[in-house]
Order: structure tokens, then sequence, then C-alpha cells
């Protein structure tokens, strides 16, 4: 049996994906974070090895063909990785590290070249020739870019609602309230930055208002009797990025037609656009990351933004690694037939 492995390696999880070159699933392994900028080249290697050993787990290393690893990071950081899982557990095997941005637009499309549009935690486009990366634009993290990711969703959520609450007439302390529409009480109108007017006490959570899932998810506890100085203290407590974590009650308050929300997932869409613009002049678009392959107000909105370009959706990015593997030791027109088979997911 002719074998080829495929490895997704992240910073959060590490997938790996066995297959038969005719596009067979064999075996998988999953593990922890194998991103050696993030985690360290020792536990990043302990990670993939873990995920490695476990797709192979019943196999015969002679019977692995190709493999192919997708992961972030200096060429000089992963080969190093590469050399220090692989040289134990497949000898002798040719492997080949690719960036992670080459794997999820090989996970969306069997073309050589076009681009991919990534918005998970972070967001980045790459211009894609011949399955290399010749062009990036943003991608510059939390504090610089990432316009449009998970990240800088959840922090216009927080930025709303703590202006609003800032804003807010009402009481001694200057609170007013919240409807569970995310609309302050006896407040239709929204004001020229797109915010709704005066916001404080939340009542009826998790009925679809912006204002009222953040609260709840950022304060269970209530507002207090400081509101924007507890939800100031709510955030800083936590790790920047976790601001990621409010991406899906944008969306869930957008879908529900939120105004507020849906002013933040139309300048997302604009931004993440604007990004893959930056690098886009032929072929297919690949959507990947958390943010555009869940279906939602935010996906849609970049699909309708990108009217008239061919655009797909990433699939599975261990299998789109084990495709690339197959293309090493297969005909090129054989390859391409059994795309879908690699990286359809489920």
């Amino acid at each position: 049996m002719r074998l080829v492995l495929g490895v997704d390696a992240g910073g959060t999880s590490s997938r790996a994906a066995l297959f038969t070159v005719a596009g067979a699933p064999v075996g998988r392994g999953c593990a922890g974070g194998g991103n050696p900028g993030a985690l360290g080249r020792d536990q990043a290697a302990a990670h993939l090895t873990a995920a490695v050993r476990a797709a192979l787990e019943g196999v015969a290393p002679a019977q692995v063909e190709s493999v192919v690893v997708g992961i972030a990071g200096s060429p000089e950081a992963c080969a190093e990785l590469v050399e220090q899982v692989f040289r134990p557990v497949l000898p002798g095997v040719p492997v080949s590290s690719v960036g992670d941005i080459v794997t999820a637009f090989a996970a969306g499309t069997a073309a050589v070249s076009g681009s991919v549009l990534i918005s998970g935690t972070g967001a980045i486009a790459a211009k894609i020739i011949g399955h290399r990366a010749v062009a990036t634009a943003d991608g510059f993290g939390w504090q610089l870019g990432d316009e449009g990711s998970a990240f800088w969703l959840g922090r216009a959520a927080a930025r709303a609602t703590i202006r609003a609450l800032a804003s807010a007439p009402g009481d001694a302390a200057g609170h007013g309230s919240v409807t569970g529409d995310g609309l302050a009480a006896g407040h239709g109108s929204v004001g020229g930055d797109g915010l709704p007017a005066g916001h404080g006490e939340v009542r009826g959570e998790g009925q679809g208002g912006l204002l009222a899932l953040v609260v709840e998810h950022l304060l269970p506890d209530g507002l207090g009797a400081d509101p924007v100085a507890r939800l100031a203290a709510a955030v800083h407590a936590r790790p920047p990025l976790a601001l990621a974590e409010l991406a899906p009650l944008v969306s869930r308050a957008a879908a529900a037609g939120d105004p507020a929300a849906v002013k933040i997932v139309r300048e997302a869409a604009a931004r993440l656009v604007a990004t893959l613009r930056g690098v886009h002049d032929s072929g297919p678009a690949v959507l990947a990351g958390s943010v555009l392959t869940s279906d939602g107000p935010v996906r849609q909105a970049v699909t309708e933004l990108l009217a008239g370009t061919t655009v797909s959706t990433a699939g599975d990015t261990a299998g789109a690694a084990a495709w690339l593997a197959a293309r090493a030791v297969s005909p090129a027109a054989q390859a391409e037939a059994l795309h879908a088979a690699f990286t359809t997911t489920g």
C-alpha cells in the first residue's frame, strides 16, 4: 500500500492525516500546538511527534512515500523542527515543509496558483504561484494589523460596549439601561458612529443584542455600580487575544439585526477584502480560517464583496498537506482529480 502523510502544525493544535495515494483515509492523529515560534522547538516537536505517531499506528514506515508539513515560522526553524520530528519516526522518507498559508490554499482548490484570505484569530492574505506564497498582505499581529480577524471583531465589540456604557444617560452614576435587542430603553435610533445611544444596566441578556451579549460574556455577575470600570477591568485582566472569543457574539447579534453588530461585520468584511485585493490578481480566491469557513454574516459579506471572483472555501488542511504529498509522487492529472477525496471534511 502506497501512503502519504500530511501534517497541519497550528498554534493550538497539530493534526496529521495519513492517506493512500489514491485518496483513501488510513489514519489520523491530533495533539497540541506545533508552532516552534509560539511554543519553542522541543515542545512543538513533542506535539508533532505524538500526532504523527498516532496517524501511523499499525503502519510500516516503509509504506510512506512522501510527507508534507504545513507550518508557520522561519524556514530555518521549521526545517530544524521537521528534522527533529521525522528523522526518528520516518527515516529516509522525503519530508517537505511549506507555509500553513500554502496548505490553507490547497485545502480550497486544486489550482496551483491564486490567492488565499485567512481570518481566524489573526488575518492575512497571500498570493500563491505554483503552491508557493510569493506575496502577502497584513498578518502583522493584533498590535499592528490582523484587520477583520476574530480578534479585531472582538475588540470592536468590546469598544462598542464600553463606549455606549460610558455615554449612557441615566442615574447619578451616568447609567441608563439596555434592552434585549441591545438598544437603550426608549432609544430606537443609531448615532453617526453606528453605536446605539446610551446603555447601562443590561436587561434581557442573551436575546440577540450585541451589548447585552458582550456584558453577559465578560461580566456574568452583572454590571455593578460602575459598569465602565468593571468592563475595562474584565478585559484587561485577560490575555489580549482572548477578545477573539467575542467574535461569535458579533456574528450572532448581526444575524439578529443588531445595528452595532451589523456595522462591525460590514467594516470587517471591507477590511478583509481590501487585504485580499492587495495580493489577488487572477485565479481562485480561497477563504480560510474560522471566521471565513463558518457560515455567518462575515463570510456572507465577504462573499458578496467578492462577486465576480471565483471563491472557494478551505476544507481539511491536514488532508490538503497529504494531497500535496501525493502530488509529489503521482501524475498531476491524477492528483487533481483526487483533490476532493483528500480535502473534504467530515
